[in-house]
Order: C-alpha cells, then sequence, then structure tokens
C-alpha cells in the first residue's frame, strides 16, 4: 500500500544553537525524521508552504519541493527540501540539498519552484540518487486529510 505524510509536530525546542521543530516525512514504508529550523522560517510557513507545493503536483505541474528547513536567502548557503517529479500517476521524491550559489539565478524564496533541478536518477559517477516512489492518490489521500484537519494533522498522525 501506498503511503504519504510530511508532519511537523509544534514543540519548539532547541538543536545546535538554533530554534527547531521536529519533522517526518513517510512515504510507503520509508520514514525520514528532521529538524526544521525556526530561525527565519515560522512552523505556518512551513505548513502554507507544503500545502501548496501539494497543490502543484495535484493541479498538474511536473514538479514541486518540500521545504523543511528554510535559512534566510540572503545570508545562507542552502536550504534542504524534499522534490517531487511527476510521472503519469506516481510521484518520484528525492532529499535534495539546494546549495544557493550553484542555482543560475538568484533564489527566490517567492519563487523557489523554479530552482527545482531537473531529475536525475544517477550521478557524475554512476552511483543510484537513492528516490522514493508513491501513488499520486496516496499524495491526495494526505492532502483531503491536511484540508479537513488544517495544522492540527502536522502535529499528530490524525488520518
Amino acid at each position: 500500500m501506498s503511503k504519504f505524510d510530511i508532519l511537523l509536530d509544534d514543540s519548539i525546542f532547541e538543536s545546535e544553537g538554533e530554534q527547531v521543530v521536529l519533522g517526518s516525512i513517510n512515504i510507503g514504508d520509508f520514514q525520514e525524521k528532521f529538524y526544521a529550523s525556526l530561525s527565519y522560517w515560522d512552523r505556518n510557513q512551513y505548513l502554507s508552504q507544503w500545502k501548496l507545493a501539494l497543490e502543484r503536483v495535484l493541479n498538474g505541474e511536473p514538479c514541486s519541493a518540500l521545504v523543511t528547513t528554510m535559512y534566510d536567502p540572503s545570508k545562507a548557503n542552502f536550504i534542504f527540501w524534499w522534490v517531487l517529479y511527476v510521472l503519469e500517476d506516481e510521484i518520484y521524491i528525492q532529499n535534495h540539498t539546494l546549495f544557493l550559489d550553484e542555482v543560475d539565478s538568484p533564489f527566490n524564496e517567492f519563487d523557489l519552484y523554479s530552482s527545482i533541478p531537473d531529475r536525475k536518477t544517477q550521478t557524475e559517477e554512476g552511483e543510484s540518487i537513492s528516490e522514493w516512489k508513491v501513488k499520486m492518490s496516496a499524495v491526495k489521500e494526505f492532502y483531503d486529510c491536511y484540508e479537513v484537519n488544517d495544522a492540527k494533522l502536522m502535529a499528530s498522525d490524525i488520518c
């Protein structure tokens, strides 16, 4: 069974000198936890961005991204995000670090999707790039539940 969710707790704590909240992404049987930095975005900005990112793929865009750590682009070297690539009724998801000095034009957080790289399945050395696959229907199911339960969903696994 295909499963997808991305969750963000509402308890703030400190890690490596910065305020963070604990998050997790679940893709099928795979789960990864992460710390979402609150140094630039607050919890609600992450949740809003995730909602818009999921709407993009559900509305037919070929790619999107879920930002899991956003720093001030004028000062930061990178951001962390999970990039979503749509192929028919499936979404291939890869964990990326976007190095801001490597994007073609200045990074714009209000047009961050223009910085999504083309999908690659191998490194320059020929190694496979880790990616996970989920059905579009699983993302839609999560999104629909998110719509009903709003931000409460992000704090606990309601659906």
